[in-house]
């Protein structure tokens, strides 16, 4: 059997990494592969760590979320019925019930009343440095869409191909690359939104991200003399 963690985005890297110990830990102390995994905004996707498991392997899932996340509870269940519509080996899948209705999550809590404490002091100039008061000098901004289904469809790759692109043509400061949630037309995706220009790509993969990054975001020319939403 293999379990998968599934966690949503955190807002920093830090928080998947911690996704990833806990996967190792988890894995340390019950002798099974435990991978961690995400619905939508990192990698790998859960779709991704799906097509990494054998056949004929049974799979368990444990959705990482206190408290209950409704939310990821409906997706989890989503993702799963696309993934099988994408692939026909014989894999049963599994969930477990809610982190936060287990009574050792009230032991571990416990655990860490009665446990180490750390003062909390420290500066609050950080929390108003005049480095969060100025807007960024891009020149465009390219939204995204890091969603449970555009990161089903590979958003994740999307994301990097476009990133690592920009990078190569130094447009860092030109360009502010932001990820975000769903963008509403969902079966449309992965999304890639330009503004101010108004271009919605659709379906979007390594081979566009590379197009857009080259042509329309270093060029100025949108892919394929694409008009804006509005025109």
């Amino acid at each position: 059997m293999t379990v998968l963690l599934v966690s949503r985005s955190a807002t920093h890297h830090g928080g998947h990494d911690a996704i990833h110990r806990l996967a190792a830990a988890t894995a340390e102390a019950t002798g099974l592969p435990v991978r961690a995994c995400f619905l939508d905004g990192a990698a790998p996707s859960l779709h991704a760590a799906l097509e990494a498991v054998p056949d004929h392997d049974e799979v368990l899932l444990v959705a990482v979320h206190v408290p209950p996340d409704r939310y990821l509870d409906t997706w989890i269940r989503r993702a799963v019925a696309h993934w099988r519509t994408t692939c026909a080996r014989p894999v049963r899948i599994a969930v477990t019930t809610p982190l936060a209705t287990q009574n050792a999550l009230v032991t571990a809590i416990a655990e860490a009343i009665a446990g180490q404490h750390t003062e909390l002091t420290g500066n609050p100039g950080p929390f108003r440095s005049p480095a969060w008061s100025q807007i960024t000098r891009h020149h465009r901004h390219v939204l995204i869409c890091r969603g449970p289904r555009c990161t089903a469809y590979g958003a994740n790759e999307v994301a990097a191909t476009l990133g690592t692109r920009l990078h190569e043509h130094r447009l860092d400061d030109d360009i502010l690359v932001t990820p975000t949630g769903c963008l509403f037309p969902c079966n449309l995706g992965p999304l890639v939104v330009v503004h101010p220009d108004d271009i919605w790509y659709e379906q979007v993969d390594a081979e566009l991200a590379v197009r857009i990054a080259d042509e329309h975001l270093r060029d100025g020319a949108p892919v394929d003399a694409q008009q804006p939403r509005r025109s």
